[in-house]
């Protein structure tokens, strides 16, 4: 089958998965590929075997790879290609994805032009982020494809350096440490930033985060599907082959609002526990990423936002997996005009105004954990979830702006309604 090759980087060497047909109608894994012992999956939707996959099968997961909304209209832009090309603009920018996935033309060899990184000075930096346009021209620059819908660019960072300094630019086919975005919306990166610091104070596994001030307010997230390590002095990064929720179970960007057959978080705890290396600690991972959804009144979690990294194979095709640290978490009530309809509902709560004491009891069967476990898994964040925010506004866990003590009062009081519902339910007390 002519058309796009789509490789896996493991220790940074390129290893031929499949081939992705020229219209973008149909994969195929490679039969090289099929016949390691190590092999695994692209995505838990599209397990190994010799059969051709098509268009309704593999959209998902390859088009999920690239950025929504705005963000995919400047990209569109900068390349002089339609937003619906999701194939142009994936193959365009299909060098530095998530996970470990590389995806060319058949007649480009990987690692061509040479690898390695260009420093960059302050100067630079605060240019990407002028605009969307000059954060997506950066995009085109680096051949990079990420998911979502915030203006953002992927950078590298030399570990042990100061976070604001130290900032690398991948060259070929070397890799991002960072994840770095901005927001039109005034005060976004600070609320990002105070609510990951929190659930992270509170015992949360979270990816770290950090502010920085380049003339716009930007958040550095660091990567959880990049090991980084300086060997002989030099950056040297390896990727991590991960998916989100939306891939895994076969859904698009489009849909990822609807609610899955039986409930979106009942399908994902079953996915956990089939899956899972270790089952019940996902599970119990899973619990609190909703109570702290919940509690922080994030209502756009949607299924793209929970991820799962691939640790093996299993036998029957599919992979062993893990559920990742939690990522995007901001509070969207924050910002008055921003709807208040759950992505996925909570219980039997279908706004984040409807949530009561008596959804978390419905949230636990849906889980399928006791109901004193929930309290067990909730109570660390009633009890320090608003104590991280004030901690993390006033600077102990980071460098911030001036403004942010004042975002972390704003967003305390916001919270402080959702913290009397789920406080009700971890005492055990029916209304």
């Amino acid at each position: 089958m002519s058309g796009y090759s789509v490789y896996r980087l493991e220790q940074r060497s390129p290893v031929l998965v499949g081939t992705l047909g020229e219209l973008g109608d149909a994969f195929s894994y490679d039969s090289g590929y099929l016949a390691r012992a190590d092999a695994r999956p692209l995505s838990l939707s599209l397990p190994l075997g010799e059969g051709k996959f098509g268009l309704v099968e593999i959209r998902p997961y390859f088009e999920g790879l690239l950025a929504e909304g705005q963000t995919r209209v400047a990209l569109a832009a900068q390349l002089g290609l339609a937003e619906e090309d999701w194939l142009g603009l994936l193959v365009a920018c299909g060098r530095e994805c998530i996970g470990d996935v590389l995806i060319c033309d058949s007649a480009c060899l990987p690692g061509e032009s040479g690898d390695g990184y260009v420093p960059l000075d302050a100067g630079e930096l605060r240019e990407m982020f002028l605009s969307d346009a000059e954060t997506a021209r950066e995009n085109v620059t680096t051949r990079l494809s990420l998911a979502g819908t915030q203006s953002k660019t992927a950078l590298a960072h030399m570990p042990g350096s100061p976070i604001g300094t130290g900032w690398l630019r991948p060259i070929g086919l070397s890799a991002s440490t960072h994840i770095l975005k901005t927001s039109h919306l005034r005060d976004l990166p600070e609320v990002e930033y105070l609510c990951m610091s929190a659930a992270a104070f509170c015992g949360m596994t979270v990816s770290q985060t950090a502010l920085l001030d380049v003339g716009n307010p930007v958040l550095a997230i660091e990567r959880f599907d990049r090991r980084a390590l300086v060997v002989e002095g030099g950056l040297v990064v390896d990727r991590l082959h991960q998916e989100d929720m939306a891939q895994a179970v076969g859904v698009t960007g489009g849909s990822k609002y609807a609610e899955l057959e039986g409930g979106s978080v009942h399908a994902m705890a079953d996915l956990l526990r089939m899956r899972s290396v270790r089952p019940a600690r996902d599970v119990a991972s899973l619990a609190q990423m909703i109570c702290l959804t919940f509690l922080v009144g994030n209502c756009d979690a949607h299924l793209k936002n929970y991820s799962i990294t691939h640790d093996g194979p299993a036998r029957d095709g599919g992979a062993i997996v893990s559920l990742a640290p939690a990522y995007d978490v901001v509070s969207t009530t924050f910002f008055p005009h921003h709807p208040r309809r759950l992505a996925m509902r909570i219980g039997d709560a279908r706004t984040v105004d409807e949530v009561t004491a008596d959804s978390f009891r419905v949230l636990a069967a849906d889980l399928g954990i006791r109901d004193s476990a929930l309290r067990r898994l909730a109570s660390p964040l009633v009890e320090g979830l608003v104590e991280g925010v004030r901690r993390a506004g006033e600077g102990e866990f980071g460098d911030v702006l001036e403004s942010t003590p004042y975002v972390a009062d704003d967003l305390i009081e916001n919270m402080m309604p959702r913290v009397g519902v789920l406080s009700e339910y971890c005492s055990g007390r029916r209304a």
